[in-house]
């Protein structure tokens, strides 16, 4: 088992058939498979599928969980005609053993595993933990953790909402998966796990291949002039206006994601409907000024991402839905890890260039292979396997894992949600040819027209904030005059993408690391976490170490809160610890039973 739930209980299994019509209960979690739908085309009956699941929701208890396995596509289609008694909690994107292809598309490697409940309340589940992984080649953990290990868990990490430590083989049974739901969802009022599988019921058709590209005349974009790139300062609605229908090979948008960020000319906090409307006219725009057979690619958060696919399936052709592992910061016990790329094709879409042309520059090559899941990123093994002759690089699908956030002042500019390079490096080399036209409606700091310029390709990027648009200008200066906008640099931004406070650069007398061991080990004599008062008390160091050096209390007891990790140092070490976690476990439970046993003959 690949996870560890913090719970003595586990769901009762139930096969429940394939009728939906049953009588419910308080204390059920409903888990559905359908098939994997590769396009709209291939779901017999959309239409009355989606009426089926609705109303086997409605009808459903007001405490009731249910769980839908199937396809990005399906998902997507399902969740914009979702019933309003039906509250979407996640959208879990769960790893394919097997990458399915397509003649239009990034190979599949992902399914859908969306939860919704009845209930409007934060869902309820116990908390768990994903086992560590390691490195076919060295044994270590995948991730260095360097000198954090005493603030992880000897089992491993929070659950995220992309998961990938077990595979699944659609077309056979999916038991791991169902002992994660039964273990995941082992809280009261819960006692059932019933499983419903709707694949035959519900089977694949022959997709419809008879879509065919119109004839539809391109036209040049004159506006860029003799400088075939150009960004300007302006509202991106404006600006969009200016673009000639059919002309742009690549469009690509991050817009604010309305989550309260705080940008420099954005109020990222509006109205709902408000946003959804003033999404719908840039998305419209993007889809007229786009060539036949060309992407149009929107980077958004999963719920938000459904609400473009609404309007999006109307307007043109879907072509994928990518997934993007890019944990930010672990706010909840199941992190949101999962950034949806949903890509669209005004009628049928081209071959993907980043897979058909017959060479790749240096950048293009590095973008569209990835390092082998699990194979670590230490110098030492990444030598030892170049000796060795070990490949440990494959072509990507669409599934991506391998780009980081950028967590370091020191790769980030002034502004709040900078796009690594490597993401951008992605998809424009993916999806575009040298000398095809770029565009960005939120091109930021520059990100975008950045990478289209080291990739040798033209850009058009629009931009509200004057500030950001003078960024995105030195930086296109440092480019054209050989300094590297993405190099490492002293400053420190102002702008974060963060709700925790920055510290101030210091020097410390005491490492933090010593300092949280402390704290640790006074725990124990306590026999609680030490409290600010506790500190000061015993005297060993001085609380202006804990004040100036941590963002706050949660921080300088972070060590105290956890078992620490640094006895996991090789795949082995790692085993052998779990087998005498498991042996504790069961010796526990049979002394609990045995005791309650005697217990009872005593009475």
């Amino acid at each position: 088992m690949a996870h560890k739930s913090e719970t003595n209980i586990k769901l009762q299994l139930v096969d429940a058939g394939v009728d939906t019509l049953q009588k419910f209960s308080e204390n059920d979690v409903w888990f559905i498979k359908l098939p994997y739908y590769i396009s709209e085309s291939n779901i017999p009956d959309l239409k009355n599928l989606t009426k089926e699941l609705n109303s086997f929701i409605e009808n459903s208890s007001k405490n009731s969980t249910v769980a839908i396995l199937t396809s990005p596509v399906f998902a997507a289609h399902f969740l914009s005609e979702l019933t309003p008694l039906g509250q979407l909690k996640l959208w879990i994107g769960v790893k394919l053993i097997a990458p399915i292809k397509t003649d239009f598309s990034l190979n599949q490697h992902h399914a859908a595993l969306i939860i919704i409940t009845r209930y409007s309340k934060t869902l309820q589940h116990t908390k768990t933990r994903i086992g560590y992984t390691f490195c076919p080649n060295c044994d270590k953990t995948t991730k260095d953790y360097g000198g954090k290990k005493h603030l992880y868990n000897e089992y491993g990490t929070l659950m995220s909402d992309v998961w990938r430590d077990i595979e699944i083989d659609y077309s056979k049974d999916i038991d791991l998966l169902k002992e994660r739901l039964q273990d995941l969802f082992a809280v009261k009022p819960y006692k059932f796990l019933k499983f419903i599988d709707l694949t035959a019921k519900h089977a694949p058709v022959s997709p419809d291949v008879s879509l065919e590209k119109k004839d539809v005349k391109t036209n040049d974009f004159e506006y860029l002039g003799d400088t075939n790139s150009l960004i300007i300062n302006q509202d991106c609605l404006e600006g969009l206006k200016k673009i000639p229908s059919n002309s742009i090979d690549f469009c690509f948008a991050d817009p604010p994601y309305n989550v309260n960020k705080k940008y420099e000319s954005w109020d990222d906090d509006r109205d709902i409907i408000e946003y959804f409307n003033w999404c719908d006219k840039w998305i419209s725009e993007l889809a007229r000024v786009v060539k036949p057979g060309k992407t149009v690619a929107i980077l958004n958060i999963p719920q938000w991402a459904v609400r473009h696919f609404k309007h999006l399936k109307n307007i043109l052709s879907f072509q994928d839905w990518i997934i993007w592992e890019g944990l930010s910061l672990p706010v909840r016990m199941i992190m949101p890890a999962h950034y949806s790329i949903v890509c669209f094709t005004k009628g049928k879409a081209d071959n993907i260039p980043g897979l058909t042309r017959n060479s790749h520059s240096a950048i293009e090559h590095d973008s569209l292979t990835t390092m082998k899941e699990f194979y670590c990123s230490r110098a030492s093994c990444i030598n030892k396997r170049r000796k060795e002759s070990i490949n440990d690089k494959e072509l990507i699908t669409n599934l991506w894992w391998d780009i980081h956030r950028l967590k370091h002042n020191s790769r980030r500019v002034d502004h709040p949600t900078q796009l690594p390079p490597m993401f951008m490096n992605r998809l424009i080399s993916l999806f575009t040819n040298e000398g095809d036209i770029v565009l960005d409606p939120f091109n930021g700091s520059g990100t975008t027209s950045l990478c289209a310029a080291k990739l040798n390709r033209r850009f058009f990027g629009i931009e509200l904030s004057e500030k950001y648009y003078k960024i995105s200008l030195n930086r296109h200066a440092e480019l054209e005059n050989g300094i590297d906008p993405f190099r490492k640099q002293d400053t420190t931004p102002k702008a974060k993408n963060s709700y925790v406070q920055r510290l101030r650069k210091q020097k410390y007398e005491v490492d933090k690391k010593t300092l949280q061991l402390y704290i640790k080990d006074l725990s124990v004599k306590l026999g609680r976490i030490p409290t600010r008062e506790d500190v000061i008390s015993f005297n060993t160091y001085p609380i202006d170490y804990f004040d100036s050096y941590f963002i706050n209390w949660g921080e300088v007891t972070a060590a105290a809160r956890t078992t620490g990790m640094e006895s996991v140092e090789n795949k082995s070490d790692y085993k052998l610890k779990q087998q005498l976690r498991l042996f504790e476990e069961k010796q526990n439970k049979y002394g609990n039973l045995k005791k309650t046993s005697e217990e009872k003959r005593h009475d």
